[in-house]
């Protein structure tokens, strides 16, 4: 079964939706330090559509895309409940096709970490470049080698809330750079418990082999921040934001 087919329906409630509850106001910061002016945007592997939504409702066009039938099924029904207007579609991020170019890509929450071979990291920067108009803008956050090596190596971490109970437990492969993370969760239904369990893995890059990848894309990098901050990352920083354009 894959990923998120059954773990959509708790992906809110487990508490993940604060990541894109804060990454909104930091992605405007971010855009306004920069003066821009976009009115269209996509956001590519778009979850349960929590910053597409914001987006549209601030007046964007907005487009989302994610891989997961499920995971759109939540974006629709958060969208409706806004009264946003987002065109969602399921489609892969390495072949995803739009019907016209766009002002701004978003790919957040370690999205790209799930791509899991350069060749797909390089296939979805192809795909961003062709869905950019020329001045706009890609951003994206992912988790760096350090954080999968040092924070994720055989953590096991537990978090419940309003009954429902998650617990995931990871490991890191230091050759392939790539942490497994095993969820477990229980939700309540009813006087009993289902029982949900998926197997998610990232892959961190090397920061040489993203920028290669965007500029073979014909993508330019013009800043990178230790996300959710504006300083310059270091060695010892979880997540990276990257912000990208189409080379001149």
């Amino acid at each position: 079964m894959p990923i998120y087919a059954r773990y959509a329906d708790i992906y809110d409630r487990s508490g993940q939706i604060s990541f894109s509850l804060r990454m909104i106001p930091y992605l405007l910061e971010i855009l306004d330090r920069r003066g821009f002016a976009g009115t269209s945007m996509l956001d590519l592997a778009c979850g349960t559509g929590t910053v597409a939504v914001a987006f549209a409702g601030r007046g964007w066009q907005v487009y989302g895309v994610d891989g997961s039938a499920q995971m759109l099924v939540h974006a629709r029904r958060q969208a409706d409940k806004a009264g946003a207007n987002v065109w969602f579609s399921q489609q892969d991020m390495r072949s995803f096709v739009l019907p016209q170019r766009v002002d701004l890509v978003t790919c957040l929450y370690d999205s790209l970490n799930y791509l899991l071979t350069a060749e797909d990291l390089q296939a979805t920067f192809g795909r961003v470049a062709a869905s950019l108009k020329p001045g706009g803008l890609f951003v994206f956050d992912m988790n760096t080698i350090w954080a999968l090596a040092e924070l994720w190596n055989g953590n096991t971490y537990f978090h419940e809330v309003a009954g429902l109970s998650i617990i995931m437990q990871s490991e890191y492969d230091k050759e392939a750079h790539t942490a497994s993370v095993r969820v477990i969760a229980f939700s309540p239904q009813d006087d009993l418990y289902e029982r949900i369990e998926e197997t998610h893995v990232e892959r961190a890059y090397p920061e040489r082999t993203i920028v290669a990848a965007l500029e073979r894309a014909g993508l330019q990098v013009l800043e990178r921040y230790e996300c959710f901050s504006t300083d310059p990352p270091t060695s010892r920083s979880p997540r990276i934001l990257w912000i990208a354009s189409p080379a001149s």
